[in-house]
Parts: structure tokens; C-alpha cells; sequence
């Protein structure tokens, strides 16, 4: 991956927070940014996954629950999209910590992903953070045109029997549906199913937050204040 500007970035999330804030459209707002401060794609990508209206992450992060309400409650877990930000973790890929409390991955590797040796890593110290604050069941959702899903699924299961937590997991086509119309705690970052959920959970970020270190981070957390 190309070396940041982290100075552009500094100053390009600064004029795109102002334009959010004041109801300028979200990607006009990127586009003008970005194209002011000569941004390339992956630099555009990382304010878009990273900064948000001051009023929009509030809602968020009001919303945002912490593991021990995860105890004997229902999760339901957007599948590829915590494992592969937890995946990037691992592959020391550079993470984005959000305005609105949510780590994402500037990875974009979705429609070619793959099983790896570091998807079980993943899966591993996943199934560990959920053992020790076990909700009542666990539901994965997976999203069944990604590749190799329905194996996926059936690895999560094994995970699910071996650390004796209860739960199923599926590949769906539209796994949305399940996540945004489910009762129970959501585990994701992605910002559609988020903004249509009653409680969210960072489940990807609790995981590498509970790491030695914690990586690449890029942090745009200070942009919260004043929300």
C-alpha cells in the first residue's frame, strides 16, 4: 500500500467534517475535497470510511454497546465484514478509526477474498473474545456471492460447536435483511446496516483492541469532539 499523506489527510477531514456538518451531499463533498487537496482514490476511501456529520456519528456511537452486553443476549454478526477487518489486522493492513466509535479496513479485497491462515486467526481470536462474554446465540451471516462463503460458513460452525457457544452460520444473498430485520445486538461497521439497527457492536474492533498492539491506526476519533 502507498504511503499516506497524512498531513492532506489531516486537513482534507477538517473541510469535509465542516461540509457534513453544514448538509453539503456526502460524495459531492468528498469529490471537492479530494480533488482540492489532490487526493488519489485510496486517500478519498479513507475519508469516506472514516468521517462522518458530527450529529450522524453521535447517533452512532449512542447506539454502540460494549462486550458485556453481549451476555446472554441474541448477536447477529455480519460475517465478512468483521472478519476481514479483523484480518487486516493481522496482515497489518492500515485500519481507520472513525468519528463515529467504529473501526473499519481500507482493504477492499471483497470480491476477491480468500480463506487464508490469518481467516482462522481471525475466526480464533474472534470466538475467544465472544467466550468470554457469551451471548444467548450467535448468528453469522455471510454474504453468499463473496467466494468461497458457504465454507466459511461451515468453518464458523465448527468454531461455534468447539468453543460451545450457541449459533448458526449462513451464506445469504442478502444477508442485510437478516442484520438490519433481526431481534438482537448487530455486529458490523458497514454504515447502511448500523444507521437501521437499535444497538451496534464493534465486535472486529473489541478483537484487535484486545491485541499487544493494536497496528496501523489511522485516527480520525478527535474529529468526535463537540458532538
Amino acid at each position: 500500500m502507498a504511503e499516506l499523506n497524512q498531513k492532506a489527510l489531516k486537513l482534507a477531514a477538517a473541510d469535509f467534517l465542516y461540509l457534513l456538518d453544514h448538509e453539503y451531499p456526502r460524495s459531492a463533498s468528498l469529490q471537492l475535497v479530494g480533488n482540492r487537496y489532490n487526493l488519489d482514490r485510496l486517500h478519498r476511501e479513507i475519508l469516506h470510511r472514516g468521517v462522518f456529520a458530527r450529529e450522524e456519528a453521535k447517533q452512532r456511537r449512542n447506539r454502540l454497546v460494549g462486550p458485556e452486553e453481549l451476555v446472554n443476549r441474541k448477536l447477529l454478526v455480519d460475517g465478512h465484514n468483521v472478519i476481514i477487518t479483523t484480518e487486516s489486522r493481522f496482515a497489518g493492513r492500515p485500519l481507520i478509526a472513525a468519528n463515529d466509535g467504529f473501526i473499519r479496513d481500507v482493504a477492499g479485497i471483497s470480491h476477491r477474498y480468500r480463506i487464508s491462515p490469518l481467516t482462522h486467526e481471525a475466526i480464533d481470536n474472534i470466538f475467544r473474545l465472544l467466550h468470554n462474554h457469551p451471548p444467548s446465540e450467535t448468528l453469522f451471516f455471510l454474504d453468499a456471492p463473496i467466494r468461497q462463503s458457504g465454507q466459511l460458513a461451515a468453518i464458523l460452525r465448527t468454531a461455534l460447536k468447539r468453543w460451545n457457544l450457541t449459533g448458526d452460520a449462513q451464506a445469504l444473498k442478502v444477508p442485510e435483511k437478516e442484520l438490519i430485520g433481526g431481534k438482537g445486538i448487530v455486529a458490523s461497521s458497514d454504515s447502511a446496516i448500523l444507521d437501521g439497527v437499535e444497538q451496534g457492536f464493534d465486535l472486529a474492533a473489541v478483537v484487535i483492541e484486545s491485541l499487544p498492539q493494536q497496528g496501523h491506526l489511522i485516527d480520525f476519533t478527535s474529529l468526535a469532539q463537540g458532538a
